[in-house]
């Protein structure tokens, strides 16, 4: 029915479009509907869900044959936890924390974790502050790596690419750095990748097909909404807002441009670690907005970017 099946996973990321949600019951019927929707193949979670949910969400996306993955976004960002923090004491912390949502990733049979970066504030060295970065992931990965020769599988341990100076303004962040920080994990850990969003590129002022070219060799998965860079906007940052809306930067033609990329770099035929590559929608509804129309806006978004890849592909010269 979607072309896409037979190439990648459409997914979603459900803490960000269902934000009102928080009772167990609430949480499960807006996953419910979801699953009951053919056009998604995954689903991101959120890791700050309790045991018992991620649990059950875990058996319904087993029976829905849809891709379970986690986000610890929510939870090292609520929690301050700082994987690159120039304190020994607080980065051993960060990483202990970060090991006990690894074990909770795997107890629920998630194919992948995210993470991110940790604050910089452009007083300390970046180049240590990388070094530490570096070293938190790497035994991040050596962890999950024992952990999955047990479990029989290796769960995916994503770092995904935030903005440097405007909203979360981690260190992970530009590409140039972000391509250091994977060419020293990835090397020893295949199960390591990078996630790129396209709703973060526009606050790191980089080009898409720069971004995505650069980086090709890690990027294990991929996000795409929106973002709005005008300052005097009450959603100026990294708010995730519909496609098309006034001042956004993200409509259809800018996701065609991403999925060409994306085609040009071959990320489609990249070696992951969830069963197909992953394209997930990450957008939420403003306070007055309603998050089933907000999502039905991304899918009808999504279907004219493809027409419109698909005939400037052909234009291009190339063959889908």
């Amino acid at each position: 029915m979607y072309p896409w099946h037979a190439t990648f996973h459409m997914g979603i990321v459900h803490f960000m479009a269902y934000p009102q949600v928080k009772t167990e019951d609430e949480i499960l019927k807006s996953v419910h509907k979801i699953l009951n929707d053919d056009f998604f193949q995954a689903i991101e979670v959120n890791m700050l869900y309790e045991d018992n949910i991620l649990e059950k969400i875990s058996a319904l996306c087993e029976t829905a044959d849809i891709e379970f993955l986690l986000g610890a976004q929510p939870f090292l960002l609520s929690k301050k936890i700082n994987l690159n923090a120039g304190n020994d004491e607080e980065r051993h912390q960060a990483i202990q924390l970060c090991k006990m949502q690894i074990e909770r990733s795997y107890r629920c049979r998630a194919r992948a974790l995210t993470f991110l970066s940790g604050q910089y504030d452009f007083t300390e060295k970046k180049d240590e502050l990388k070094q530490n970065l570096i070293h938190s992931l790497r035994e991040l990965c050596r962890y999950s790596q024992e952990i999955g020769n047990t479990a029989g599988y290796q769960l995916g341990i994503d770092l995904e690419i935030f903005d440097h100076t405007i909203d979360k303004k981690v260190l992970i962040g530009p590409a140039p750095d972000a391509f250091d920080i994977a060419k020293s994990v990835k090397a020893d850990y295949p199960a390591f990748s990078l996630t790129i969003d396209l709703s973060h590129l526009p606050l790191t002022f980089e080009d898409p097909y720069y971004v995505l070219k650069l980086l090709a060799p890690f990027i294990g998965h991929v996000h795409i909404g929106n973002g709005i860079l005008e300052k005097k906007n009450p959603f100026y940052g990294d708010h995730h807002p519909r496609f098309g809306i006034a001042g956004g930067c993200n409509d259809y033609q800018e996701v065609a441009y991403f999925m060409i990329a994306l085609e040009k770099i071959d990320y489609f035929n990249q070696r992951v670690m969830t069963k197909k590559p992953v394209i997930s929608f990450e957008v939420k509804p403003l306070p007055h907005e309603d998050s089933d129309l907000v999502v039905a806006n991304s899918k009808r978004k999504f279907l004219a970017a493809l027409d419109k890849a698909h005939i400037d592909y052909k234009e291009l010269g190339y063959k889908l």
